[in-house]
């Protein structure tokens, strides 16, 4: 079986990435984020309904191929993922949706950073300082304008509302 990346299994890869959970394939976390993962695999006939399990707040399948392809895009994400385009925004998207915090103050990080995170971010120009085990985006507008096509669980979030607004009023 061949597996092939397209921009929406990069969203599943980046949304595992944060989220993962230790069994099988899947995500734990909260209601969102287990919902969006759980659409997402069925919509991309990832696995089906019967063989995905669910437990209070986890969820997964088991699929050899699948966990292989997402660990093997895992460890390349920096070649796989250098370029800004709609394989990054939709990477990016997922670990937003799944670690991604906007604070009261709109300061933007990404919980659970590595180095490897970090250096991504920096190739693609996003400036980010760390605090503690978070990454915090320098320039979050362009950021969130990046990725605002994207996200699923945080796409209901005001700040949107201002990027938005923000492009109206500069056109």
């Amino acid at each position: 079986m061949k597996i092939k990346l397209t921009p929406e299994l990069s969203y599943v890869v980046g949304l595992w990435r944060k989220a993962r959970c230790s069994d099988g394939l899947g995500v734990q976390g909260g209601k969102e984020v287990l919902e969006v993962f759980s659409q997402d695999v069925l919509e991309k006939q990832l696995t089906t309904s019967d063989k995905l399990l669910c437990d209070e707040n986890k969820v997964y399948f088991y699929h050899t191929a699948y966990r292989k392809f997402f660990q093997e895009v895992e460890k390349e994400e920096l070649e796989r993922f250098k370029y800004l385009n709609e394989y990054a925004a939709n990477y990016l998207a997922g670990t937003f949706d799944a670690a991604g915090h906007i604070d009261e103050r709109g300061v933007v990080s990404i919980g659970q950073a590595t180095k490897q995170d970090e250096m991504m971010l920096l190739r693609l120009g996003f400036q980010t300082r760390r605090r503690a085990d978070r990454l915090v985006i320098e320039r979050p507008v362009v950021f969130l304008t990046f990725i605002r096509n994207y996200v699923r669980i945080f796409k209901g979030h005001k700040v949107f509302d201002y990027i938005k607004a923000h492009e109206k009023a500069a056109k």
